[in-house]
């Protein structure tokens, strides 16, 4: 590692230029990378519900849909209405009343289960099907273009609405929370540094690792929108410490030799630690692989090749940057932030307290995370301020709760069609089922039956049903009655497809039910072996991993005692992320404190560390947290704002428990640590463990 630092040190120019360079690469191939916005399409294309929504695709060409209600007693108004917004190159059909009824009948003489669902007092509702997927640019355009075409009172809701208005939502608060996060960090990079050009230093190292990565994600050709509203603030915030880390230690080195040596020996002895707490988090986050839900690969990839980038950049190009801004090292200042020396002593010997504290919480912080609910739903997630939100509330209110699912099945005998449907009808909780068989007599001959609503329903091999549930969007309820007619409809045909979003969230808690303990196990296994790679000791790697851990059962204890749900991609992830990006804290704490050994008694050596990691580790904490509460406070989209908040209470935890419960840890364990480490210091007596050492 010596020749390599000595190389770096040595063409540091060049560094720079190669850098920029590949940087400019990077910023073209980003262009490039899409964003995937359907979170449905990383389920396994397997499951039933993916499959019969591909079906609807393939044959139908139907691939989003929305609802419009309008406010208007002229029936023939909303005809027209409808016939305009099909004229829409992005809208497939548009499915209303006039499909099945002559509306210039009165409107008692109707089919009443079919008025009921089209036309409520002076409201008409329209269902609306799109050429494209719900989280695509034209269908979000035709959606704007209905909006303005539609001079009624009118109300817009349903899949593409929402998210059109998650999509819109994003766009706009990402730029807010980023530039808010910004702020703060440097903040926080000014009172925590000596010099006022260092936090500029800081951001392009981690910078230039962002834009790497944003471009290197053209290999995967997009990635989700959960991956990409939080990736770039995540790797910024979980590896902004390398930068502090490496910098505090050439600090520390050039206080005895020239500025090119104290570089490259701040190289070598920072290199352990970083590359150990960057493999950790990189392994943290490449545990997320292991999900069989197709965002888990999605976010893991992106965050993990994230925290690589942003390793090799703190170890070749900012020590390269910092060398070469030498020469405004007049701009100096204070160091505000805080030090440990204060408390040090007193934070020792709290050690017992804290111990016990600490296996108080043991018990009840893993019950109350083992039993945390959470949800699925997309629209649950959008601000209730939201327009697709208040249309939907809207909708509900005149029309009753919506809640529509798709069966589709291959054209058999129109009377079996016909008894299927009726069947499925009088379901409890089935408040209407719409079909070419059921808006039509089936005895009706093919040429009678008017050739827009035969398209409509029916393809040369498949036909569908549009089912309306009362019964909420996800929930054991609505479970039940999926079951209800996918049994129902496995009487009258071998192959069957019941899709939309109550199918798919039911698909989606079957394939993630096991992702959360899967995804922990894997990745304390991962990070376990990293430590005991790293230290040489089982007993240190249980150790870090066990102080971590208990500050994710902690974290995830909180929202269970406050009788809140969490969005399931959170719930399932923030394990991961946190031992991932925390241990850090642990690590290089008890790398100090193992090279403080080699001069002090083991409480003296604790102190020491304390004092010598403390300023370090507390601004990395900050930055996480920092970068974390800034979308949490900001963001109106609810599964954000959760996700951030877990990573920055987590952090703020793990911070905790590394400097009160860790320290009592070493100590206690410290005889059997020494008996079963590899180069663990032998020269101090382990019989000052219990001394009563003044460490004021």
């Amino acid at each position: 590692m010596r020749k390599i630092a000595a190389f770096i040190v040595k063409h540091k120019k060049l560094i720079i230029g190669f850098y920029v360079l590949i940087l400019l690469l990077s910023a073209v191939s980003m262009q490039f990378v899409t964003i995937e916005y359907d979170l449905s399409s990383y389920l396994p294309k397997e499951i039933n519900s993916i499959k019969g929504k591909n079906k609807l695709s393939e044959d139908f060409n139907i691939k989003g849909t929305a609802n419009l209600m309008v406010k208007e007693k002229e029936l023939y108004k909303v005809k027209k209405l409808k016939e305009d917004i099909e004229s829409l190159p992005a809208v497939e059909s548009v499915i209303w009343l006039d499909d099945a009824e002559d509306i210039h009948k009165p409107v008692d003489f109707m089919d009443k289960a079919l008025s009921k669902r089209f036309i409520s007092g002076e409201y008409s509702l329209l269902q609306l099907q799109f050429a494209e997927g719900n989280d695509t640019l034209a269908t979000r355009k035709a959606i704007d273009e209905i909006d303005k075409m539609t001079e009624m009172e009118h109300y817009i809701g349903g899949q593409a609405a929402v998210s059109k208005d998650m999509q819109d939502t994003a766009n706009r608060e990402l730029f807010n929370y980023s530039v808010v996060a910004f702020i703060i960090i440097t903040i926080i990079l000014l009172i925590s540094s000596r010099a006022y050009y260092e936090p500029i230093l800081f951001f392009a190292a981690i910078g230039a690792a962002i834009l790497l990565n944003m471009g290197t994600n053209i290999i995967f050709g997009s990635i989700s929108s959960n991956t990409h509203s939080v990736a770039s603030i995540l790797q910024l915030a979980v590896s902004m410490d390398y930068s502090i880390f490496l910098l505090h230690r050439f600090h520390e080195e050039a206080e005895n030799m020239d500025q090119n040596s104290a570089m490259i020996e701040a190289i070598v002895k920072t290199f352990s630690s970083v590359s150990s707490s960057a493999l950790t988090t990189v392994g943290g986050f490449l545990a997320l692989v292991a999900m069989h839900y197709g965002i888990g690969k999605d976010m893991g990839l992106v965050l993990a090749k994230g925290v690589f980038f942003s390793l090799v950049t703190v170890v070749t190009l900012l020590p390269c940057l910092i060398l070469v801004s030498e020469r405004f090292s007049g701009y100096k200042h204070k160091i505000l932030l805080p030090d440990f020396k204060r408390i040090s002593g007193w934070m020792v010997k709290r050690r017992k307290f804290a111990l016990v504290l600490a296996m108080l919480l043991v018990l009840p912080a893993f019950l109350g995370q083992s039993k945390l609910k959470y949800y699925y739903s997309t629209e649950k997630t959008l601000s209730t301020k939201s327009q697709s939100v208040k249309s939907n509330e809207k909708i509900e209110e005149i029309f009753g709760s919506s809640n529509e699912l798709i069966l589709l099945v291959p054209k058999v005998d129109k009377t079996k069609l016909k008894s299927m449907a009726d069947e499925i009808d009088s379901l409890e909780k089935v408040d209407s089922v719409q079909g070419l068989y059921s808006m039509a007599d089936e005895t009706l001959p093919d040429f009678l039956i008017p050739k827009q609503v035969r398209a409509t329903f029916e393809s040369d091999k498949y036909t569908y049903f549009i089912l309306n549930i009362n019964a909420p969007i996800e929930g054991l309820e609505t479970k039940e009655i999926i079951k209800k007619i996918q049994s129902t409809a496995d009487k009258y045909t071998k192959e069957w497809y019941v899709t939309g979003e109550a199918a798919i969230y039911m698909d989606l808690q079957q394939v993630t039910s096991q992702d959360f303990n899967r995804v922990t196990i894997i990745s304390i296994i991962i990070i376990g072996l990293i430590l005991l790679f790293t230290f040489k000791s089982l007993v240190l790697s249980l150790i870090l991993v066990f102080v971590i851990q208990l500050g994710i059962w902690i974290n995830l204890s909180i929202p269970y005692f406050l009788g809140s749900k969490l969005n399931f991609i959170a719930f399932i992830i923030i394990g991961a992320i946190q031992l991932g990006a925390t241990v850090d804290y642990a690590i290089l704490f008890t790398s100090r404190y193992k090279e403080n050994l080699e001069a002090y008694k083991p409480l003296e050596a604790m102190k020491k560390t304390i004092e010598d990691t403390g300023r370090s580790v507390f601004t990395s904490a900050l930055i996480l947290m920092a970068g974390t509460f800034s979308i949490s406070f900001i963001t109106t989209i609810k599964s954000a704002s959760e996700l951030t908040l877990l990573i920055g209470r987590g952090a703020f935890i793990s911070l905790l428990l590394v400097y009160m419960l860790l320290p009592a840890l070493l100590l206690i364990f410290g005889p059997l640590i020494r008996r079963t480490t590899l180069n663990w210091p032998k020269n101090v007596s382990e019989e000052f463990v219990d001394n009563q050492i003044n460490v004021n």
